[in-house]
């Protein structure tokens, strides 16, 4: 078994049954809104099975620098108690915050961290977070009364925010390029005297993941008013989050991975159960009728869903933005169809901790499969037969760009080698070791 400080770079081996039923990860999206709106509240929460990952801890940093309390009730921090702020932070001073590789934390924090004197947000990843843009969530931060200094015309790490003048009202946020700089609005906007009117202009990319912050803003007594077009939202001000009870359900994106693993696999024994998929999630739902539509044997039974692989697949096509995180282990599965898969309006893909279009599919040419980048879609021609691999393949920092080559890995005649595999940790950090007891050879590579 591997060890659970893994090395930086891993050899996939081919292999043909995959079978388990793997405990899911919890869901990224919902630990980070909920402790979020824990932080802010008035009184204790507690959180149940929050995701532990890097992106975890990085939020975890962010909100003890708000002024919460977070202190686990369990030596198996299966329960997390969250004691909020009450919507005024007690931080007189100029704080720092280390927000790792997390781009949805870090834009976040950004909306809440503007409740602060002076804060500044670091990283140490300047090859990946480094140069990821904030631009549009800073212009309108200071439309609302927020000094923002930040690197380069597009708004990059480290970036520092003073309060001076923060006040409420009308603003304009660009849903282009991603649907969390309009989350961090949608969180701060209730602690705001005079509330927030937002209007998303460019449109407004990964619906479902705001409409998961909204979902936590309603449980946790936030009121907002939108249109049906989500590009219009009024927040009343003074308002109080309140303390809750919340538990965390299973992450599709990383239940998409093992789901892709055993669908991609050549033995009709394969097979993998999961459970905790909390039935009627939109992105829950979008990803399984993507399965589906690709021929994969998928059963649902509440919130369990069995996959048996061996199956043939087949070539379609899908608008993957509403499963934006799931793409690239998408991409991978449909290496192995039948036919061509055409994945399209996933521009965002370009502004992740990579470019996961272009490294992505760089890296899966080098193992042998047909793929062709587009500006907003990758082209894919299967290859039932499977790939060569053989070769050294990089994460490029990228936790999913990981789990898809590891994947091709599994299907390839001669194995993969991955470099930057400790990235992993940022979302499934016992992502390897899983492999391991499915039926996937994992080793250490010098």
């Amino acid at each position: 078994m591997l060890n659970a400080n893994i090395g930086s770079t891993l050899f996939i081996a081919p292999a043909e049954r995959i079978y388990g039923q793997p405990e899911v990860p919890s869901s990224k999206y919902y630990t980070l809104r909920y402790v979020l709106a824990a932080a802010l509240a008035r009184g204790t929460s507690r959180v149940i099975f929050p995701a532990q990952s890097d992106d975890s801890e990085a939020l975890f940093r962010g909100c003890r620098a708000l002024g919460a309390e977070l202190t686990w009730e369990d030596e198996q921090q299966r329960t997390l108690l969250v004691r909020g702020i009450g919507g005024q932070t007690p931080v007189n001073a100029p704080v720092t915050i280390n927000v790792g590789n997390a781009g949805a934390v870090s834009r976040l924090l950004l909306g809440v961290g503007a409740l602060l004197p002076e804060v500044t947000f670091v990283t140490d990843h300047p090859e990946s977070l480094g140069k990821r843009p904030n631009r549009e969530l800073l212009e309108a931060l200071t439309s609302l009364g927020v000094e923002c200094e930040g690197t380069g015309s597009e708004g990059c790490f480290p970036i520092t925010l003073h309060r001076s003048q923060l006040h409420g009202g009308r603003v304009q946020i660009s849903g282009a390029r991603s649907s969390q700089y309009l989350s961090a609005l949608l969180f701060l906007g209730p602690l705001l005297d005079e509330g927030l009117d937002i209007t998303v202009v460019d449109g407004l990319k990964s619906q479902p993941l705001v409409r998961a912050s909204l979902d936590v803003l309603q449980t946790a007594g936030i009121v907002v008013e939108y249109d049906e077009t989500f590009l219009h939202f009024v927040i009343p001000g003074k308002q109080q989050y309140q303390a809750r009870e919340y538990v965390i359900p299973g992450d599709y994106p990383s239940a998409a991975t093992l789901l892709a693993l055993c669908a991609a696999s050549n033995d009709p024994q394969s097979e993998i159960r999961l459970e905790r998929l909390r039935s009627g999630e939109e992105v829950g739902e979008a990803l399984l009728q993507a399965f589906v539509a690709m021929g994969a044997d998928l059963q649902r039974d509440a919130d369990t869903i069995t996959l048996r692989g061996g199956r043939r697949l087949r070539g379609y096509e899908l608008d993957g933005d509403a499963v934006i995180d799931c793409i690239p282990v998408l991409v991978a599965a449909a290496c192995f169809a039948e036919g061509e898969t055409r994945f399209f309006n996933i521009e965002s893909l370009h502004y992740k901790e990579s470019d996961r279009i272009e490294d992505l599919c760089r890296e899966l040419r080098k193992a042998g499969c047909a793929v062709m980048p587009q500006s907003d879609a990758i082209v894919v021609q299967g290859r039932p037969q499977g790939v060569e691999g053989g070769v050294i393949v990089d994460g490029h920092h990228d936790h999913r760009v990981l789990m898809a080559l590891a994947i091709v890995g599994m299907r390839s005649r001669s194995g993969l080698t991955l470099t930057g595999a400790e990235h992993i940790a940022k979302s499934y950090p016992h992502f390897f070791e899983e492999l391991q007891r499915l039926g996937v050879p994992v080793r250490y590579r010098d």
